[in-house]
């Protein structure tokens, strides 16, 4: 076999390496850890292309980022195949761009500094990318420690991005490591480095997964998932009271397991409520004119088995005006002798991509708004709000209601937390996609959520898994996938604020500073090589 076809080979194997083991800890739990050496081989294949002269690699790394986003989210495509088909793409060139750049850097720069970039690239990509209009962050490289969380409890201080750091620096020098070869000194002080960065931030997480101890404050939560099939029954086969009528009796269920004294909050999935005829619609100036909504607000004033009093977290399509939402809503019978519902509203405002917004229909990107239509089919239009309500109840719980995709990014959910949540609670449908692992890493994702906030979670999906989550992020009780149920359970509020609800992606905002920085140094090395030292 010729020299250059054999380096070739050995470059794509290298590089496809790299994707197998991204994927792994996204797959298979408590995986973590190979998370901590997964873009060595990426890193070797760049440096035999480099050594080797070989001047294009953008398709190789595109390649090798692409087989890691078809491993991991390949169920989006059961969901919506347009969609799928941008995500992968759109996801990958990011990515393989950000490895461009640090391919570009190594011109200028030498030894440590190019990888350094490349770790500030990345995250500072990280934190923009769940900040903007156009968002897909379910990969971000911190994810992966969802199901190993005996090793990152620290998140509580830095948030999902520490765990990208952790991630990125623990490559750089398993690398550098490979590169040093014979050179005795050099590689012992990156041996004690890399000891230090695995080993330091592994101990401290283990000391505060045993040392945590939730103070007693226990509120009384049930979940319902009534497990109503999204694609054939949901919005056609089963009525909406049909529906309604399922969720009651789980719900009357679920509060026969408390005694009558103890007050109960009951959360059901996102959007049970929707619009089944225009003239029912749920208007939030008149909802009782929607008879789903009246039967709910009927059972949470007594009308139901237990004859008590209740509260209840429910998801819903509602209108205000010409608006609409996807929305949760919070009944609690009043304390006044009407006893009567005031509910209390939230809407979501991480909306999905193309599924419940537009983001092409105004701004630079306005060109690509026909061809994603045609691509897409339906474009949702639901309306955000710009503050995360916390929901009130009399008894003093005050609860954070996260609708589905909000529970995967972080720096948004700390707002709940830091506008009061002492608990939280994440409704969603989680049907979409199949029996897949897109319905796992969602759930595993709220452990990172209670993680960072020291927030307890009551979880109701509709056909995924629903769950409760205590404050160190470990899964209390679950129900099976697909299967109609509830559960009752207890979670302790919280008051006190962890350092990364208050002070954010420190991580990712000093990356984006420094970013700039890296790439006027990296032009400013380029000018100076092409005009001052030739």
């Amino acid at each position: 076999m010729p020299k250059n076809s054999k380096i070739n080979k050995q470059i794509w194997m290298l590089a496809l390496l790299s994707s197998i083991l991204l994927s792994i800890p996204y797959i298979v739990p408590h995986t973590g850890l190979v998370s901590l050496f997964a873009l060595v081989p990426l890193f070797l294949a760049e440096q035999l292309a480099h050594n080797s002269g070989k001047k294009r690699f953008f398709h190789i790394a595109y390649t090798s980022f692409l087989v890691w986003n078809l491993i991991t989210t390949f169920w989006v495509w059961f969901a919506t195949p347009g969609g799928a088909v941008a995500a992968f793409v759109l996801n990958t060139l990011q990515m393989a761009i950000i490895f461009s750049l640090f391919r570009w850097m190594r011109k200028f720069t030498n030894g440590f500094l190019p990888y350094l970039f490349f770790c500030i690239v990345w995250l500072a990509w990280e934190h923009s990318y769940q900040n903007g209009q156009i968002n897909w962050p379910w990969l971000i490289l911190g994810n992966s420690f969802a199901t190993s969380i005996k090793h990152i409890q620290w998140y509580e201080f830095t948030g999902t991005l520490g765990g990208s750091l952790w991630i990125l620096l623990s490559n750089m020098l398993i690398h550098r490591i490979i590169l040093l070869k014979n050179r005795q000194k050099p590689i012992r002080v990156s041996v004690e480095a890399l000891a230090a960065v695995i080993l330091i931030p592994t101990i401290f997480s283990h000391i505060l997964y045993y040392n945590c101890r939730e103070e007693e404050n226990p509120a009384e939560f049930a979940v319902l998932q009534p497990n109503i099939d999204p694609y054939t029954d949901k919005f056609g086969g089963q009525s909406l009271m049909e529906q309604t009528a399922n969720l009651l009796e789980l719900a009357d269920r679920a509060a026969g397991q408390v005694a009558d004294t103890v007050p109960q909050i009951v959360v059901a999935p996102e959007t049970f409520i929707f619009n089944e005829r225009w003239s029912s619609r749920l208007q939030e100036s008149a909802p009782d004119r929607n008879p789903s909504y009246k039967a709910i607000a009927n059972w949470v004033k007594g009308e139901n088995l237990s004859g008590k009093e209740l509260s209840m977290i429910v998801g819903a399509v509602t209108y205000n005006g010409d608006k609409y939402h996807n929305a949760s809503i919070f009944m609690e019978a009043s304390d006044d002798s009407t006893a009567s519902v005031v509910p209390q509203y939230y809407h979501k405002s991480k909306l999905v991509v193309l599924a419940e917004s537009n983001p092409f229909r105004s701004g630079p990107f306005k060109f690509m708004d026909q061809l994603v239509r045609n691509m897409a089919g339906g474009i949702g239009d639901y309306q955000p709000q710009d503050t995360r309500d916390v929901f009130e109840a009399s008894h003093g719980v005050k609860v954070g209601t996260a609708i589905c995709y909000e529970s995967v990014f972080p720096h948004f959910y700390r707002e709940w937390a830091l506008n009061g949540a002492n608990v939280m609670a994440i409704i969603t449908n989680d049907g979409w996609w199949r029996d897949t692992p897109g319905h796992k890493q969602h759930l595993n994702y709220a452990r990172l959520r209670a993680i960072e906030n020291r927030r307890g979670i009551a979880r109701s999906a509709n056909t995924g898994i629903s769950a409760f989550i205590n404050q160190r992020g470990d899964i209390v009780q679950q129900t099976g996938w697909w299967e109609r149920g509830y559960l009752t359970g207890t979670l302790n509020l919280n008051e006190e604020k962890t350092i990364y609800p208050i002070h954010g992606d420190i991580i990712g905002r000093l990356s984006r500073f420094l970013t700039f920085l890296f790439l006027l140094m990296g032009v400013a090395r380029k000018i100076a090589k092409k005009y001052i030292l030739k």
